[in-house]
């Protein structure tokens, strides 16, 4: 049973101030091994505030990681290359004011930069190890959870009182594969999202032609994949009560599903796009759907924006939640200020190739009511857009720290910092 859908009514559009400032122009994007992007990984922590300090988390080169600190407008400093990494990481910040880095090869990597305010001095720890795709969070205690994977939901759970040795893990096996975990952390409880991400063969599926640059010699290496279309039908919310005493206590619900427009050849497409907690213990997480059939290996490659619908579901933990039409948008993140007012960052376009952002806000407890989206000036396409957010241990400002890169295959070795005031 599909979930009631209310669409938001529109109020007066604000009037944002929105500056930007590149953070650097030299970032890794000749896809020369790894993922070779800044923002490959849309469910992942890239910025974070700590009182006064902002980080940004970037690639060095196609291989390495760096952490960049904001010294003054349009300055920032960076620390030196992290381990070699095969995808981006995730950066946290705890109540103290210590960065933390989760990195590496299924997630197997911890540096902690200490002591506070600094990007020059941090150790590596690898006690442990989750999969793929992962995402991290940390809790007002200072535990970080980290979880991944595709055939299965890989996680485990830092705790600073050992030496940030693990202190409990656990997996939850998939009917098919899903990735792109987001996680939230608090306390005993915790939260994730997914989709479907899973690869569907078959002769009457199309493939596709992927360019890679030698490592050694610079040449640009073709490769044709296997015929077959990756079908993301469905996105799921898991929630664990108490993950330190019922860690296999993970219950799934299916927060959307397009399945029903799969004929055998072409189908829609959906995906989930934020998941945060609010100050008063809510969930809440977006995702869009976009239901123009299409043939292409990813749907969306093959589909019209101006099709797709932008959801904002909401709910206690655990669910059930109401769910609110946002609008013709396919991504977008929800930032909760330190009045308690929400602001929606909505953006629309391709794949890895977004054509703009939106702003809106809205008052706690008003979903069903947001104020006019206005378009906020950036300085080109983009591929995905981040913010500072609670559930990486970010503290709030009189303004929203926001961050982004250019589009994949075009200007994504730049880097930026965006500053919204409402």
């Amino acid at each position: 049973m599909k979930p009631e859908r209310v669409h938001v009514t529109l109020a007066q559009p604000e009037s944002p101030r929105f500056e930007v400032e590149m953070i650097t122009d030299t970032a890794g994007h000749l896809q020369t091994g790894g993922s070779g992007a800044s923002c490959w990984g849309y469910n992942q922590s890239n910025i974070v505030r700590s009182g006064e300090d902002v980080y940004a988390l970037s690639w060095r080169d196609d291989m390495t990681l760096v952490v960049f600190r904001r010294v003054d407008r349009g300055r920032w400093e960076a620390s030196d290359p992290l381990p070699p990494v095969p995808q981006n990481g995730n950066l946290l910040v705890d109540r103290a004011g210590r960065l933390h880095v989760i990195a590496g090869d299924r997630a197997s990597y911890h540096a902690i930069f200490d002591p506070p305010g600094q990007v020059d001095r941090f150790t590596i720890q690898e006690y442990a190890t989750a999969d793929s795709r992962f995402c991290a969070s940390i809790d007002a205690a200072g535990r970080i959870l980290v979880a991944g994977g595709l055939p299965t939901m890989t996680w485990y759970v830092l705790d600073p009182e050992t030496g940030y040795r693990p202190a409990v893990s656990g997996s939850v096996t998939h009917e098919q594969n899903r990735g792109y975990n987001f996680v939230i952390l608090n306390g005993a409880e915790a939260h994730s999202i997914s989709s479907d991400d899973y690869f569907l063969r078959g002769e009457q599926f199309p493939n596709q032609t992927v360019k890679l640059r030698d490592r050694e010699t610079g040449e640009i290496r073709v490769t044709e994949t296997p015929r077959g279309i990756y079908p993301v039908l469905k996105a799921y919310y898991y929630y664990c009560p108490d993950v330190f005493e019922s860690p296999e206590d993970w219950r799934m619900t299916v927060i959307s599903d397009v399945s029903d427009t799969f004929d055998g050849r072409a189908r829609g497409t959906t995906d989930h796009q934020d998941l945060m907690m609010d100050m008063q213990g809510r969930i809440h997480l977006t995702y869009y759907e976009n239901r123009q059939l299409a043939t292409t290996v990813w749907a969306g490659r093959g589909q019209d924006p101006a099709n797709s619908l932008l959801y904002h579901a909401v709910g206690e933990p655990g669910g059930p939640f109401e769910h609110f039409c946002l609008g013709n948008f396919n991504g977008g993140r929800i930032y909760q200020g330190p009045d308690g007012r929400f602001h929606y960052f909505l953006t629309r376009g391709g794949r890895s190739n977004a054509e703009g952002v939106w702003y809106a806000s809205g008052e706690d407890g008003r979903w069903d009511r947001i104020s006019e989206p206005v378009q906020l000036e950036m300085p080109s396409r983009f591929w995905h857009f981040f913010t500072n957010t609670t559930r990486a241990g970010g503290t709030h400002a009189p303004y929203i720290d926001c961050y982004w890169t250019g589009p994949s295959e075009q200007n994504s070795n730049e880097v930026f910092y965006g500053r919204l005031t409402p």
